[in-house]
């Protein structure tokens, strides 16, 4: 079903990296489909190299269809095989439900807040 605001009122996806405390933070927000997969895809593949725990932060994401799970699925696959953990916070909302009923929980870390995260990730927030 079309989403009734139209694709103009959510913008495309932007990523933020942050390295913080041992850990990288992705923060993304705008619409998680295949043109903002496309827009952010080499970006965050790069930051997610296996050489730290990820934090990805999706409570800033309106919108996620299954390019934007795929994404995530691969991710957690190719972390996994460097030992390193993910956590993902999905904010409240449409983008928790589909994570939900696409029942990725069984590969990623779901977690609702980020005391939850960094204790999956073993790391210490600063701040």
């Amino acid at each position: 079903m079309p989403d009734p605001a139209g694709p103009a009122a959510h913008p495309l996806l932007q990523l933020t990296v942050d390295r913080t405390d041992g850990a990288v933070v992705l923060q993304l927000s705008g619409r998680m489909d295949a043109e903002g997969v496309r827009e952010i895809q080499d970006r965050f593949e790069s930051a997610a190299d296996g050489t730290a725990p990820i934090l990805i932060d999706l409570s800033g994401v309106a919108f996620m269809d299954s390019l934007g799970i795929a994404l995530l699925v691969r991710l957690a696959k190719r972390l996994r095989s460097h030992a390193m953990p993910v956590a993902v916070i999905p904010g409240p909302g449409p983008v928790a439900r589909l994570l939900g009923l696409a029942r990725v929980d069984r590969i990623l870390n779901i977690v609702f807040t980020r005391d939850d995260a960094w204790g999956i990730l073993k790391a210490t927030p600063s701040g």
